[in-house]
């Protein structure tokens, strides 16, 4: 999210003091991430709210929220991975207040920055960081029994959203408001290969399906954003909203043309061998910039939000989704050459 939700800041402060009991005077809405993002403090310092609107994406992640807890939990309690983050209860036990439509979260401040530009230096760490996570997958899978999203299953669920808003596009008005003439102009040169990917993807989803690969936790998402490093130099890895029991290479993929560098960090983190699959690399490579692009139509075309978050969503279609699709096809068959190497 990129501006403020419509709601009272010192409603806000009331909710965190009462729901809680945490002694905070103040908040400051923190333009990043999807969610909206705020940090509230006062005499007992500071901690992190996420505040879920009354939408259906605001009840999709109010339960992807939920169902995080039990994980987070986990990771820090076995020593896993200690450096996530912490879920603040409730008063009355749970874990989530309402305030109004919206529903409010909080957590332990992480006194750490995104590493943003800086995660390839931090991938190293992170590859062995992985590698612990996927190898407690059978502990972890005793202590929670249900994650934020269901397991794999390699199917494309946006697409038909995906082709379905390019044809809006198509036949936008020319009363449309300036943002979806600006969307339509960036996306629909592109939209042959829109198409062309989505085939692609399709048929490794379809060899994907075909097979039966061991299923581990994965986080799903652990780019730059996603993974902080505190004034100590230790990693935290943040926003579980994501994870999902899948093949390892659902987090692999993203180390790119590091991973065989990589791989040794993960597998001493992973403590057993493992060869990457170069077909199910392949595949996350073509799904997620088609998931990404499909993500942000969905909030300009369904959610509209505004016109704040119209520019946000512009920006990150621009900078990472677009070029990412266009590359997709390449990129996939560099990393199927390089895995299929003898």
């Amino acid at each position: 999210m990129s501006a403020p939700p419509d709601l009272d800041p010192a409603a806000l402060v009331a909710v965190v003091r009462s729901a809680f009991g945490l002694d905070v005077e103040s908040v400051t809405f923190l333009p990043a991430g999807t969610a909206h993002a705020f940090r509230a403090q006062g005499p007992g310092g500071r901690s992190f709210l996420k505040v879920m609107p009354a939408s259906p994406y605001g009840k999709r992640v109010t339960a992807r929220a939920l169902a995080e807890v039990p994980l987070l939990r986990a990771l820090r309690s076995s020593g896993v991975l200690p450096h996530v983050p912490v879920p603040l209860p409730t008063q009355d036990g749970g874990w989530v207040a309402a305030l109004g439509g919206f529903r409010v979260f909080a957590y332990e401040w992480i006194d750490a920055v995104n590493t943003g530009d800086s995660w390839n230096r931090a991938l190293p760490e992170l590859a062995a960081l992985l590698g612990r996570l996927h190898g407690a997958s059978a502990m972890l899978r005793r202590e929670v029994l249900e994650l934020p999203m269901p397991p794999e299953d390699f199917q494309l669920p946006f697409e038909a959203d995906l082709v379905a808003a390019l044809d809006t596009l198509r036949e936008l008005p020319e009363t449309a408001r300036p943002a979806l003439t600006a969307l339509r102009d960036l996306l629909l040169p592109h939209a042959d290969t829109v198409q062309h990917v989505l085939e692609l993807a399709r048929a490794r989803s379809r060899f994907a399906s075909s097979g039966s690969p061991a299923l581990v936790v994965c986080h799903t998402d652990a780019h730059g954003g996603n993974v902080m490093r505190d004034p100590a130099g230790s990693l935290w890895v943040i926003d579980w909203e994501t994870a999902r029991l899948a093949p390892p290479e659902h987090d692999l993929w993203m180390l790119g043309a590091r991973l065989p560098e990589l791989l040794p960090a993960y597998l001493r983190g992973l403590g057993h061998s493992f060869t990457p699959d170069a077909e199910l690399l392949a595949f996350y490579v073509l799904r997620r910039p088609l998931e990404d692009i499909a993500e942000d139509l969905r909030w300009m075309l369904v959610e509209d939000t505004g016109s704040a978050q119209d520019d946000h969503a512009l920006h990150l279609i621009r900078t990472y989704s677009l070029p990412a699709l266009l590359g997709a096809e390449a990129d996939a068959a560099t990393v199927a050459l390089r895995w299929n190497e003898p």
